[in-house]
């Protein structure tokens, strides 16, 4: 069983995949940590994560907060535009966006009384070997507790990361993929560590190449005939502004699935096909390429270059990964019955 600590933002999909490495019975959830990013303020961010594991019936997972801002961050306006970009919707979606990102009632959990970062550093120093990173949002926690703890990439087993475009444009700007762009310095920092890593770019789960890994209306209409736990209402709920939103805005068959995919590669590799290990690198200049993602393939004449020790996931087994995530929601349910 794989022991993984969750590090999200709560946009969208961190909620079905915070639930995901919840209820999955081949992983072991340490604990969950929060960073500023996609779904806005950090109380916000770990709202959500509280309230999802109440859902879940799983209130024994720690939950830590974390960075309330990037290490340096772009500017204000720019910070805010992923937060804000429903307001570009209204005149499509109307009242239908209430239900999108909406502000996290106030949660009956509570968080632990340590920061994430020391979380992070704290269990993965006292469990050598055995704990995978997973960090589905910016990358500040990673970052700040490497930079804390020294020590702390050997103690790591594995980190799965995502972040990043190669093939695929863009979704902030046309070189930039959103969790890189957000925090860029600390992106750098942590591909910089050589752990062994596996990097999740928008090429495997934002682009139509990878339709089958998309949450579609059939793939809610198979979770609707499976029952009426409160973990399928929400989903039924909550997820089809989501579909519609890629579907319409960002031309996708269906909603992205990218933080639960990362997840699911924790304890199933297999899922995605994968380059060799190499070492890569975040462009930290300019206005458009910063937060570019580079690989450093092939043979060039300027030295450079760093650990090869990141693999990049460059195509998925969409059918298998659908598969894999409804019946684990389903046999979820059917066991909380």
């Amino acid at each position: 069983m794989e022991r993984i600590i969750l590090d999200v933002d709560s946009a969208g999909d961190d909620i079905l995949a915070v639930l995901f490495a919840a209820i999955s019975p081949s992983m072991k959830l340490e604990g969950v940590t929060t960073c500023t990013g996609a779904a806005g303020p950090i109380d916000q961010v770990t709202n959500v994560v509280l309230n999802t594991l109440a859902l879940a019936g799983k209130g024994d997972v720690p939950v830590a907060k974390g960075a309330w801002r990037p290490i340096v961050g772009n500017s204000k306006e720019d910070m805010q535009a992923p937060v804000h970009f429903e307001k570009r919707l209204v005149a499509r979606f109307g009242d239908r966006l209430k239900k999108f990102n909406p502000p996290a009632p106030t949660p009956t959990l509570k968080v632990i009384d340590k920061h994430a970062v020391d979380f992070i550093i704290d269990t993965a120093m006292a469990n050598p070997g055995e704990i995978t990173l997973v960090v589905t949002g910016p990358m500040t926690n990673a970052a700040m507790a490497f930079l804390q703890e020294p020590a702390l990439a050997k103690a790591l087993k594995r980190m799965v990361l995502l972040g990043g475009n190669f093939v695929t444009p863009g979704n902030i700007t046309p070189l930039s993929e959103y969790n890189i762009w957000a925090d860029p310095e600390a992106a750098r920092v942590v591909l910089n560590q050589g752990v062994d890593t596996i990097l999740v770019p928008l090429d495997v789960c934002e682009d139509n190449r990878a339709a089958a890994s998309m949450l579609t209306r059939d793939d809610l209409a198979d979770l609707k005939d499976a029952g009426d736990h409160p973990v399928l209402q929400m989903i039924q709920d909550s997820f089809p502004i989501y579909i519609d939103i890629w579907r319409e805005f960002f031309d996708l068959v269906g909603f992205p699935m990218d933080d639960i995919i990362t997840v699911a590669l924790a304890f199933d590799p297999t899922l995605c096909t994968m380059t060799e290990p190499l070492f890569c690198d975040i462009v930290l200049d300019g206005r458009v390429a910063r937060g570019q993602t580079v690989a450093y393939r092939g043979r060039q004449l300027l030295p450079g270059g760093g650990p090869k020790t990141t693999r990049i996931c460059t195509d998925i087994d969409g059918r298998r990964f659908m598969k894999l995530f409804k019946e684990t929601i389903v046999r979820y349910q059917t066991a909380a019955a």
